[in-house]
């Protein structure tokens, strides 16, 4: 089986096309360009296990950034990944939809289970298909959002018989609106992603919100110290700065909108936004990938989709203004 193609990788970049890093402009990904400024660790958090007292803190402080409600568990792990490949080793249904396209490891695991998984293209035929449905909300690569009462009227439908739907809003911090979590049914799985909105992706946190049945197997799966004592602490620092949060939401929200307009003034058709990311369309999207990489500007493009690019959001007007000339230059 090959392997998955990321956003990222900008060694591999560097290796053909030279430079160093400071050099290169990396947009293949969907991390926030500008991170939550990180918070001086105690000595204690590197040197020993973590404990529970900092595990609960970090749970306590995600609950409620959340809005998880009370009757429903909450777990955290090193990134959602964790979280992906441990799901089909505790659900039992056989039949998975994924509604697609979308990131390619939801499939990858559960085919890699030997379930029965199928790509759709919408939530009723995902509901017609499979017991398993798998939906990324805001969806990644292409910026499309679902309502929650889309996907309320889904787990509904899969309820009755036994399904679930799980919902990756591992982009859904920009979008606060569009999440399920606060009002989740029994039959839900929530994954949630710390790193990308709080832009410290290397820290490796992340989190499902399930019914405490899930929950409880959940834990079990992952083991104990599934969490660094460094990420348990930064966690629930960074949960906590309400002042912080919000501005870093209108921030991207606004600088998003900036860059989808200048780089569709370049003549690329603008697919979705999702405030971290956003999907352009063009005729020559692969030519002007190879473009860009030699004037070290780092895209991410798809290969079974070859007209379409995705690009991560620009940290401040200096590299926009860097990347549409070069845009321009390629088109």
């Amino acid at each position: 089986m090959s392997a998955i193609v990321h956003g990222g990788r900008l060694d591999a970049a560097i290796a053909e096309y030279g430079g160093e890093c400071d050099d290169w402009l990396d947009l293949s990904t969907g991390i926030n360009p500008n991170p939550y400024p990180v918070p001086e660790v105690t000595y204690t958090s590197w040197q020993r296990l973590p404990d529970e007292g900092a595990h609960i803190k970090l749970i306590t402080a995600a609950k409620k950034y959340y809005n998880v409600p009370e009757e429903y568990g909450l777990v955290a792990s090193n990134g959602t990944q964790a979280i992906i490949q441990s799901l089909p080793q505790i659900l039992a249904q056989q039949k998975v939809a994924i509604v697609s396209p979308t990131y390619e490891e939801h499939f990858h695991c559960w085919n890699l289970a030997g379930r029965e998984v199928v790509k759709v293209q919408t939530l009723d035929e995902a509901v017609e298909r499979a017991d398993i449905v798998v939906v990324v909300n805001p969806n990644n690569p292409t910026a499309m959002t679902y309502k929650p009462d889309e996907l309320f009227k889904t787990a509904k439908k899969l309820s009755h018989k036994s399904g679930i739907l799980i919902v990756d809003e591992a982009f859904g911090d920009v979008m606060p609106e569009l999440s399920v979590v606060p009002t989740m049914s029994e039959n839900m799985i929530i994954l949630r992603s710390f790193g990308k909105f709080f832009g410290l992706a290397g820290l490796r946190l992340g989190f499902a919100v399930s019914s405490k049945t899930v929950s409880d197997e959940l834990k079990l799966r992952l083991g104990p110290w599934s969490v660094s004592g460094p990420a348990l602490e930064i966690g629930a620092v960074a949960f906590g700065d309400q002042r912080w949060i919000e501005n870093s939401r209108i921030h991207i929200n606004q600088n998003s909108e900036d860059q989808a307009e200048v780089v569709e003034a370049c003549g690329l058709q603008l697919i979705g936004n999702a405030g971290l990311f956003m999907e352009f369309e063009h005729e020559n999207a692969a030519a002007l990938h190879k473009a860009l990489l030699k004037e070290h500007i780092l895209v991410r493009p798809f290969s079974e989709r070859p007209t379409r690019l995705r690009f991560g959001l620009c940290k401040n007007m200096e590299e926009l203004e860097r990347f549409a000339l070069a845009i321009k230059r390629n088109v």
